[in-house]
């Protein structure tokens, strides 16, 4: 028999129902990164790596918020495909006033895995510092609001932490040699291993505290990126693969890191996103993903940082841009990912998210 609107409809609201009571076994969510997925923590701190101003978030739900992007970024997806509210900036004020129940937003701009990474501009909260966040939190408010070690630990269990954080190490970093000397210091290998290494210490402390489902994103085609890619590709050429093959020896390695971590932290699952192949394929083939622009950012950007120039309008075609500013995707990028991180097949290794939820080992 022949599937007809009303039928069809019906298989989506089911699809729809079953998505979000699976989301409900997720408790919270906890994110450590950078400005990929930062939701405002660097709007009081002195630095120049800010997004609080218009155009950023002319097509969020509340406006200029210090995202990165003009509407959701991926971890917004992420928290909505969860059954989760979008997560304010740690610093927020109002949760120190009324603490968060769905997870806390640690992200911070210009952050790397170094402590180091990223202060050229100001001050940020490295991962070092966003994990120590945590630490205070799991001390303090959740030692509070659970009454016994049991109910902390199985929330903790069950919640997702997801981790996206490594692009400065060598955009900001590594490959700029005029401000640091980690170049001349380490080679392409002994670098990333340094990386992994730090970023490995990092997610062990985080289980150590509770965290059971990690989520670690690789670090992307920074080669592709506008800020770099039409400064020194030229105009024909969408991407700087010296720089790309740079970052690839990372992100082998952080496979092999993930691997040995789901291998000797017990009860843990630790999900790679293997996101640097999707975003070098959306830049080199954008029609394939419904977009009309990979090379030029969306918003009119400064020469000298590649972020949008306040109150300057930016482009019409939001959704057809891969890239928002020279250095972040877009909203409708970032759904891409976040969708494929969900329910996709081939982006997530050993496991989409989805089925994550479900991984109850405890």
């Amino acid at each position: 028999m022949a599937t007809t609107p009303l039928h069809l409809s019906f298989l989506l609201l089911c699809l729809s129902f079953l998505i979000k009571s699976q989301a409900k076994h997720v408790p919270a969510l906890y994110i450590f990164g950078d400005s990929l997925v930062d939701s405002g923590n660097n709007n009081e701190q002195k630095t120049l790596a800010k997004a609080d101003y218009a155009p950023y978030g002319i097509d969020y739900v509340v406006g200029t918020t210090g995202r990165f992007t003009n509407g959701f970024t991926v971890a917004d997806y992420f928290s909505e495909s969860l059954n989760l509210q979008h997560l304010p900036p740690f610093l927020d004020h109002t949760n120190i006033i009324e603490p968060s129940s769905a997870g806390y937003n640690f992200a911070s701009a210009s952050a790397g895995i170094l402590p180091e990474t990223g202060t050229t501009a100001g001050k940020n909260l490295n991962l070092r510092m966003q994990v120590g966040f945590f630490r205070r939190i799991v001390s303090t408010i959740l030692k509070s609001r659970f009454k016994t070690p049991g109910r902390m630990s199985r929330h903790l269990s069950r919640s997702i932490f997801l981790v996206s954080i490594g692009s400065n190490d060598y955009a900001v970093n590594y490959l700029v040699p005029r401000f640091y000397n980690s170049s001349r210091v380490y080679n392409p290998e002994q670098f990333a291993q340094l990386l992994v290494n730090e970023l490995g210490n990092h997610l062990q402390e985080m289980y150590r505290l509770g965290g059971r489902k990690f989520v670690v994103f690789e670090v992307g085609p920074i080669g592709c990126l506008p800020a770099i890619a039409l400064k020194r590709a030229g105009p024909k050429t969408p991407c700087v693969e010296e720089i790309n093959d740079v970052v690839s020896i990372f992100n082998a390695k952080l496979a092999l890191k993930i691997n040995h971590l789901s291998s000797t932290l017990r009860n843990s699952t630790f999900v790679l996103v293997k996101n640097f192949n999707l975003m070098h394929d959306m830049v080199k083939n954008p029609s394939r993903y419904g977009f009309k622009d990979s090379r030029n950012p969306c918003c009119i950007v400064s020469e000298a940082n590649g972020a949008c120039i306040p109150d300057k309008t930016p482009c019409n075609d939001r959704d057809g841009h891969v890239f928002w500013d020279a250095a972040h995707p877009s909203s409708a990028a970032n759904r891409i990912v976040a969708n494929e991180i969900f329910n996709g097949t081939s982006l997530c290794t050993p496991m989409n998210v989805r089925k994550l939820i479900n991984a109850h080992k405890l």
